[in-house]
């Protein structure tokens, strides 16, 4: 009986060591997704728009390349919701979307497609100096579906990875966009 009892022993030990550094990998990495912050700053005198507007704003863009959404945290000073473009405002699109320049040439205009809309509802708030728009993890897919073709998801974390992706503000003063920035990685 004593030498089955030394060799179970040992088996059981070294299977209680396997099962419980098993147990600690799985829990000490955990699948996570990868969390990219962007961000632009906007005003009126940019590469792409020179309206003169006094207007400014500064954005934060995350992107989740897991699950693929991507959220908005926009100040805005200078502009109010009232202003934004009306035709824009009832459109799927909305006033807020972004652009991207597919041959990096932010002044050629006509090099410019929509790339991934805000769509306007309640993440619009009027602020005392303007107006904020927060919208939380938008899901990619169905937030490009109104724009009835666009990149991939794929493509567009590429183009904000080589800066040619701009946020841009259309209003009735200005409806190709009062003001815009480039969306660049975080600092």
């Amino acid at each position: 009986m004593t030498s089955e009892k030394s060799f179970l022993e040992p088996n059981m030990l070294r299977n209680i060591v396997v099962t419980f550094a098993a147990s600690a990998l799985a829990f000490a990495s955990p699948a996570s997704a990868e969390i990219i912050e962007y961000q632009a700053k906007l005003d009126g005198q940019s590469a792409t728009i020179d309206t003169g507007s006094a207007a400014r704003a500064s954005a934060m863009i995350t992107v989740d390349t897991i699950s693929k959404t991507v959220a908005l945290r926009l100040n805005v000073i200078g502009l109010s919701v009232d202003s934004l473009s009306d035709a824009l405002v009832e459109a799927p699109v909305g006033p807020i979307h972004f652009h991207q320049y597919a041959n990096g040439d932010l002044a050629d205009a006509g090099n410019s497609a929509l790339a991934f809309p805000i769509a306007f509802g309640p993440s619009y708030q009027p602020t005392r100096d303007g107006f904020q728009v927060q919208t939380g993890a938008l899901d990619y897919a169905s937030a490009v579906a109104p724009l009835g073709q666009g990149m991939s998801f794929t493509d567009f974390v590429a183009a904000l990875e080589n800066g040619t992706v701009i946020l841009n503000i259309h209003t009735d003063a200005f409806s190709a966009g009062e003001i815009n920035g480039v969306i660049a990685k975080a600092s």
